[in-house]
C-alpha cells in the first residue's frame, strides 16, 4: 500500500503568529463595515424619502460592479471553491481532477473586493434595501487572508499549496464571522465548515481560533456595535415539549428551504426576465421600492427595510406582528435580486425569530426561548451548519437551553432540504435528495 505523510498538521508558532496579526487586521475592517452600515441606516432613518433612491441604488451597484469587475459579484463562490479545491489537493493530490483543476489553482481573491463590498454595502443600507452585512464581512475577512498569504509568498519568495492558501481564507472568514456577532467560537467553526460541511478542516483549527478570538478583542476595543439579544428564559425539558421543539423544528426547516428556494427562484426570474444586467436591477428594485412602500402603508413602520435588527429584540417580547416574517421575506428575496450586497444571515435571523415568537400562544415555552429556537433553527437550515449555529445561538442567548437548542438545530438542519444560501457548498450526503422541491 502506498503511503505518505499527509499535511494534516501545520507549524503552530508560525500560524499562531500569522493568525494574531490577522485578527488585528479583520478586526478594525470589520468595525468599519458595521460603523458603515450603521452611518447608512442613520441617514435613511433621518431622511426617510431616501427610500425613493432604491432604484438608483441598485443602478450604481450594478454600474460599479460591471466597471470594476462582474467576476467579483461571486466573490462567496470563489472562496468556497479555492477553499474545496484545497481539501481535493489533501485528499487527491494526483488525481485526474487535481490536473484538470490545476488552473483553479492559480486563483486568486482580488484586492479590489474589499473597497467595492464596503462602498456597495453602504448604498445598500444607505436606500433601505433589506440586506445584511455578514455576507460581505465574510467576504472581506476570506479576501484579507488571500492577501497576506500572498504578500508572505512574496517576501519570504516562497510559494504556497493551495490546501495552505485554504488555511489562509478560512481564518480570514471564520474570524470575520466571529467579530460580527462577538461569538468567536461560532466564528471557528463557521470558518472551518462553511465551504464544505462534509469536511471539518481541523488542520485549519488553530489559525482558525486565534484570528476570531484576536478580531473579536480587537473589534471589541474599538467598541464595535453587535447583535445583544436577550437572554433566553430556561424551562424544563420533558416528553411534551421535546415533541412541540421538533414541530417547531419541522416550520423553521420548512422556512429554511422556502427561503433558499425563493431566492434561488428570484435570481433565476429577473435573468430570465432580461439578461440586460442595468434592465435586471431596474425591474427588481423598482419592485423591491412598491413592495416597501405597500409594506411601510400597511405597517406604519420602515421597520422591514434594512437590516431590521429591532424585529429581532421585539419577537422575543413577542410584540411583533403576525406578518412580519412574510413581509422581511419578501424585501430581502427582491433585494438579492436587485443586485445589492449585504448578506442572508441578518435577514434569516430576523425571519426566524419573528416566526418563532408567533407560537407563543400554541406552546407552553417563553417567547424569548422560542424566538432564540426560530432564529437559529431557520440559520441552521438555511446554512447546513448546525454545529456552527449551535454554538452561535449560545454565545448570543446564553446558557439556559442548551439541550433543546441542539435538538431545535439538528432536527431544523434535517428538514431543511438540500439548497443553501451558500450557492458553492457542497451538502452533505445525509440529506435525502428526494426531499428537494
Amino acid at each position: 500500500m502506498e503511503t505518505r505523510k499527509r499535511p494534516f498538521t501545520i507549524p503552530v508558532l508560525a500560524w499562531t503568529l500569522r493568525a494574531v496579526i490577522m485578527g488585528c487586521v479583520v478586526g478594525p475592517a470589520i468595525a468599519l463595515l458595521t460603523y458603515l452600515v450603521a452611518l447608512a441606516s442613520n441617514i435613511r432613518a433621518a431622511n426617510p424619502l431616501v427610500l425613493w433612491a432604491i432604484p438608483i441604488g441598485a443602478l450604481v451597484t450594478t454600474l460599479l460592479y460591471q466597471k470594476i469587475g462582474p467576476y467579483l459579484k461571486e466573490g462567496s463562490s470563489q472562496v468556497i471553491d479555492m477553499i474545496n479545491q484545497g481539501i481535493l489537493d489533501i485528499a487527491h493530490p494526483t488525481s485526474i481532477g487535481y490536473k484538470q483543476d490545476h488552473s483553479a489553482h492559480q486563483q486568486r481573491i482580488s484586492s479590489k473586493m474589499i473597497p467595492l463590498l464596503l462602498v456597495n454595502t453602504f448604498i445598500t443600507h444607505l436606500v433601505g434595501a433589506s440586506g445584511g452585512k455578514e455576507g460581505v464581512g465574510v467576504q472581506i475577512g476570506a479576501s484579507i487572508g488571500s492577501i497576506m498569504g500572498r504578500i508572505e509568498e512574496r517576501v519570504l519568495n516562497s510559494p504556497k499549496p493551495i490546501h495552505q492558501k485554504g488555511i489562509w481564507l478560512i481564518s480570514g472568514a471564520g474570524a470575520a464571522f466571529g467579530a460580527l456577532f462577538n461569538a468567536p467560537i461560532a466564528g471557528t467553526l463557521f470558518g472551518m465548515q462553511f465551504s464544505n460541511p462534509k469536511v471539518n478542516r481541523t488542520d485549519a483549527l488553530l489559525p482558525c481560533l486565534v484570528a476570531s478570538f484576536t478580531a473579536c478583542i480587537v473589534s471589541q476595543a474599538m467598541n464595535m456595535k453587535t447583535l445583544v439579544p436577550v437572554k433566553a428564559t430556561s424551562f424544563a425539558l420533558d416528553l411534551k415539549t421535546i415533541a412541540m421543539l421538533l414541530i417547531l423544528s419541522l416550520i423553521m426547516g420548512l422556512a429554511s428551504r422556502l427561503f433558499c428556494h425563493l431566492i434561488h427562484l428570484t435570481k433565476a426570474f429577473f435573468t430570465k426576465m432580461t439578461p440586460n444586467p442595468y434592465k435586471k436591477a431596474v425591474l427588481a428594485s423598482t419592485m423591491l421600492l412598491l413592495a416597501s412602500l405597500i409594506i411601510n402603508g400597511i405597517s406604519g413602520s420602515s421597520a422591514y427595510n434594512g437590516l431590521s435588527i429591532d424585529l429581532i429584540l421585539e419577537a422575543e417580547y413577542g410584540t411583533t406582528s403576525a406578518l412580519a416574517p412574510l413581509y422581511k421575506l419578501i424585501l430581502t428575496a427582491l433585494t438579492i435580486g436587485s443586485g445589492f450586497v449585504g448578506g442572508e444571515v441578518i435577514p434569516i435571523l430576523v425571519i426566524g425569530a419573528t416566526t418563532g415568537s408567533l407560537f407563543a400562544s400554541f406552546m407552553p415555552i417563553p417567547v424569548s426561548a422560542l424566538s432564540m429556537f426560530g432564529a437559529i433553527g431557520m440559520l441552521s437550515g438555511s446554512t447546513k451548519l448546525p454545529l456552527a449555529c449551535f454554538v452561535l445561538g449560545l454565545e448570543l442567548y446564553g446558557f439556559g437551553n442548551p439541550t433543546a437548542l441542539f435538538l431545535v438545530c439538528s432536527a431544523s438542519f434535517i428538514f431543511s432540504g438540500r439548497l443553501s444560501i451558500y450557492e458553492r457548498q457542497i451538502i452533505p450526503d445525509g440529506l435525502d435528495a428526494s426531499w428537494d422541491v
